[in-house]
């Protein structure tokens, strides 16, 4: 554990930290065989007598450091395989209707195989329905699932929830890149948002222990080796963000990128066919053929993907104050460019940059939802949580739920 010396002055300190990242470690969440375990104990609640033909699988969940819109021009993401996840378990119903039982329900969700799904319903158990129409529409399932994901990490609990529950309802498919566009697409009908695929294929390839680069155009991936965990530990907090850009906002920035390759096309880059393959160093000559309206998505675009492979570098460089500093540009470029941060956030990004010298090494925000990921020392995590959370109570009368990685 990378802990500071001890001497007469800071032995309180030094216990009182120790025992608050003792607190933080003690929520892990279960071990997979234990989702497994807790999954199949739900089925049976559907099923108390029959359950031996069921079919149980677990993927981890996987936050993206730098991956929230990179996918909209096939460009690269990186993400993280973290603790937690999800299980699911199937059995073939008796009858022509399907059930879910998803906790914290008790109570069963049930769907005739003729009914088309309630849009009303709650967002996981719509999806949950829809990924088991998109691969079993003649047949009816029981479905039980336990999930360790916070519901605010919202891409990392989706894309968990549908991978799982795809390979539980076809264990021998092959998992081909057209079956995983495929089920972004699932998603994004359900959500309203662009999904990327990158979130789908981490969590299906994705280890404990490992950084996953993928890319989005080709869908190859590499890992890399996290470093071990008393050298870097992330936290995982919840904004609860009190306004957020709508799906519409996401959708017209996309919409944007094709329009900005057009354009570009038209005045000079004849043989652009997607923002990856516009270098960073043309990013300038670009902007200058470009409406200034458009300057903040072409910006955003471009020096993100740029940002992943710096960060790839900074990783297999073992430079945690790089990496820092590039989780806290792309905050800023998500906030100013991108326009799609709130208050809650950029106050734990703040917080986690005035302490950059301290062994805070950055933050940014994660995905659409309110979720931050903040990168440190182990031991000066406590530290930082707990100069947060007099901040955000001044500022926003509570305190942000938090989860070590």
């Amino acid at each position: 554990m990378d802990l500071p010396p001890a001497n007469g002055t800071n032995n309180h300190l030094l216990r009182t930290y120790r025992e608050a990242l003792a607190r933080l470690e003690a929520e892990a969440p279960p071990a997979p065989e234990e989702h497994r375990a807790r999954c199949q104990a739900l089925l049976q609640r559907l099923r108390p007598a029959d359950t031996e033909a069921a079919r149980t699988a677990f993927v981890h969940g996987t936050p993206g450091l730098l991956a929230a819109h990179t996918h909209y021009f096939e460009g690269f993401a990186l993400l993280l395989a973290a603790p937690h996840g999800t299980a699911v378990s199937v059995h073939p119903a008796r009858e022509k209707t399907s059930r879910l039982l998803f906790p914290p329900d008790e109570a069963p969700w049930t769907l005739p195989l003729d009914a088309p799904v309630p849009p009303d319903w709650p967002l996981e158990v719509v999806l949950a329905f829809s990924v088991l129409r998109h691969c079993c529409p003649e047949q009816a399932f029981d479905m039980a699932v336990f999930s360790s994901v916070p519901p605010f990490a919202r891409e990392m609990r989706l894309a968990s929830l549908a991978v799982a529950l795809t390979h539980a309802l076809q264990p021998t498919a092959d998992r081909s890149d057209a079956q995983l566009r495929a089920l972004a697409d699932v998603i994004e009908r359900c959500t309203g948002f662009p999904f990327s695929v990158a979130y789908l294929l981490a969590a299906s390839v994705a280890r404990p222990g490992t950084f996953v680069l993928i890319d989005a155009a080709t869908l190859e991936h590499l890992e890399l080796e996290a470093p071990p965990p008393d050298v870097l530990r992330w936290l995982l907090l919840d904004a609860g963000c009190t306004l957020l850009p709508p799906p519409d906002h996401h959708r017209r920035q996309r919409a944007l990128a094709h329009q900005i390759v057009e354009i570009l096309q038209r005045r000079g880059f004849r043989e652009l066919t997607s923002l990856r393959e516009l270098a960073y160093r043309d990013l300038s000559r670009a902007q200058a053929l470009l409406p200034r309206r458009l300057h903040p998505v072409l910006r955003y675009l471009v020096s993100e993907n740029h940002r992943v492979h710096h960060m790839v570098v900074a990783i297999r460089q073992q430079d945690w104050q790089k990496l820092g500093s590039l989780l806290l540009m792309s905050h800023a470029a998500l906030r100013y460019d991108w326009q799609a941060s709130c208050a809650e956030a950029d106050l734990i990004v703040e917080v986690a940059e005035a302490m950059s010298v301290e062994g805070i090494f950055g933050a940014s925000m994660n995905g659409y939802g309110n979720g931050v990921l903040v990168a440190g020392r182990p031991f000066q995590l406590p530290v930082y949580l707990e100069r947060l959370q007099q901040r955000f109570e001044t500022h926003f009368g509570r305190t942000p739920e938090a989860h070590l990685i």
